[in-house]
């Protein structure tokens, strides 16, 4: 079984995400049985600015769900907000089991366009 912070699975999961929440103007949404929701935080200074956008995948309802995801995407720029320093994304699974969460990610296969825009290789991170 591959790791959810793969490459591969980092980017179906922004693929999935940017064809679900086009305009990226939502913070909760529902994907075939998966509740979403995004939180963003932004902290910008003279020195340095970080933004860090939080999402919950949770498949499942009520107190006992199937499986529980967390994604954490990071931007952060230096003095010159044009240029960033760096742009990771990373997951946790938080309950569950990391089959299920690819199984639904395959179901997702082939749902909906990939955006042209969309660059193949997202840097991943361990925690």
């Amino acid at each position: 079984m591959r790791s959810l912070n793969s490459r591969s699975f980092l980017w179906q999961w922004r693929s999935i995400y940017a064809s679900s929440n086009p305009s990226q103007v939502g913070d909760r949404w529902e994907v075939d049985g998966v509740s979403w929701t995004r939180d963003r935080h932004s902290y910008w200074s003279g020195r340095y600015s970080v933004q860090l956008e939080v999402h919950w995948l949770e498949h499942g309802h009520g107190d006992r769900p199937d499986w529980k995801l967390m994604v954490v995407t990071e931007r952060w720029w230096g003095p010159a907000r044009d240029t960033g320093i760096r742009d990771t994304t990373w997951c946790k699974l938080v309950r569950g089991r990391a089959d299920r969460v690819w199984d639904w990610l395959r179901k997702q296969e082939g749902q909906g366009p990939r955006p042209a825009d969309e660059k193949r290789g997202v840097m991943a991170q361990r925690q």
